[in-house]
Order: structure tokens, then sequence, then C-alpha cells
């Protein structure tokens, strides 16, 4: 008896203080910067103003900025010089559709990574993603500060 009431402790303990996390993550580590809209400025930042909203723009740490700040964010796009294939497998999402817009390709889906979304035609849509020569911007749930 004392032996199963030990190892329900144990058990116990370990969940009180251990963490997994399972879920897949965004791609933070391959961004090159990355663009936060916010209500308000975060001091230390580089941030224009838009109305009565902020584009805060993040260079190193943008994990770190993104888990500090995330219940204030209202939307963020992701800078990388990876080609969109890659990105799009990195997502894990679903592509609905695509357009050439002025020579970008512009891709809307959806992406269990990211819990935010808007409707477009009728769809969640969750992820843009703009090609355009060496970059690729990614934007959740859209691209919000422009190409």
């Amino acid at each position: 008896m004392k032996n199963l009431v030990a190892f329900l402790f144990l058990t116990v303990l370990l969940l009180v203080f251990c963490y997994f996390d399972f879920s897949p993550a965004l791609p933070f580590d391959n961004a090159a910067r990355a663009s936060f809209v916010l209500e308000e400025k975060v001091e230390g930042y580089d941030y224009v103003q838009n109305g009565d909203e902020y584009i805060v723009e993040v260079y190193s740490d943008i994990e770190r900025f993104y888990q500090k700040y995330s219940d204030q964010i209202k939307g963020f796009n992701l800078y990388f010089s990876e080609n969109v294939e890659q990105i799009i497998q990195t997502l894990s999402g679903q592509i609905y559709r695509s357009q050439d817009v002025e020579g970008m390709k512009i891709y809307y889906g959806y992406t269990n990574l990211y819990n935010d979304f808007r409707y477009v035609s009728g769809k969640k849509i969750n992820v843009q993603i703009a090609e355009q020569e060496k970059q690729v911007i990614v934007g959740f749930p859209l691209i919000l500060t422009g190409f």
C-alpha cells in the first residue's frame, strides 16, 4: 500500500512540475524579423504608429517577444528568406487559394499553429503568405502591415 501511495505521489509531482508541450510551434527560429501589431507601444523596440495601433519591429528573440506580449498582439508578420514551399510545409496547414498580385504570389490558408482567424470568401483563414523575389512574408491571421 505504501508503494502505491508513493507511486501516486511521485506521479502527481511529476505532472505538477513538468510541462510537456507536444503541439507544433510557429516557425520563429528561421524568421529574419517580425512585425507585431499591438494597441500599445513597447519600450526598447522600434515602432510605427498606425492610427490607434503600433507596429513593433523585432529583430531578435522573436519567440520570447511573442510569448511575453501574446495577449496584446492583434496580428503579426514573420519575414523569411526561405522558399515558400518550406514555409507552407512548416506550417502544416492547408492552402485554400493563391493569386498573383503585382508580381507577388499570395497564398491564403489555415493552420492549427495559430488560434485567431478571419473569414475570407466563407473560409476560415489565419495565415496569409506573400512571396516576392527572395523574401517571404507570413501574416497571422493576415498580413496586417502591407507587403
